[in-house]
C-alpha cells in the first residue's frame, strides 16, 4: 500500500477504483491517476473523466501488472500524476511514452 497524503493506494485485481468519501458505492474506472491534490478518474466506454478532490477520497485500488509510477505518465497525459493503474494498450499515448522510456534504459 502507497499513501499519499490521506489517500491509500492498494493493489488489488480489478480495474481501478475508487472509493469516496461522498459515494456509497466504489466507482469503477479504465484508469486512475493520482496527482498532487486529485484523482482523475478515466473511462474509455463512453469516454470521459471523472476529478475527485484528493480530500473526498478514501482509497484507490487497481491490479498490481497496471500499476504505473510518476516517471512513467508523462506530463502531457491529463497533467500526469505521481502514481496510477490502467492498462496501457487502452491509451497508446501511455504506452508510446513507456517504449520511449524503455529505450533510454538501454
Amino acid at each position: 500500500m502507497v499513501v499519499h497524503g490521506i489517500l491509500a493506494v492498494d493493489a488489488t485485481p480489478d480495474d481501478p477504483t475508487v472509493y469516496t468519501v461522498d459515494e456509497y458505492e466504489p466507482q469503477r474506472f479504465d484508469a486512475v491517476l493520482v496527482q498532487e491534490e486529485r484523482v482523475v478518474g478515466l473511462r474509455t466506454d463512453p469516454a470521459g473523466a471523472s476529478v475527485i478532490p484528493l480530500d473526498k477520497g478514501n482509497r484507490v485500488d487497481g491490479d498490481p501488472d497496471e500499476v504505473l509510477t510518476g516517471p512513467e505518465i508523462p506530463d502531457s497525459f491529463y497533467g500526469g500524476a505521481r502514481s496510477g493503474f490502467g492498462d496501457v494498450t487502452d491509451v497508446p499515448h501511455v504506452a508510446e511514452h513507456l517504449e520511449a522510456i524503455d529505450r533510454e534504459r538501454y
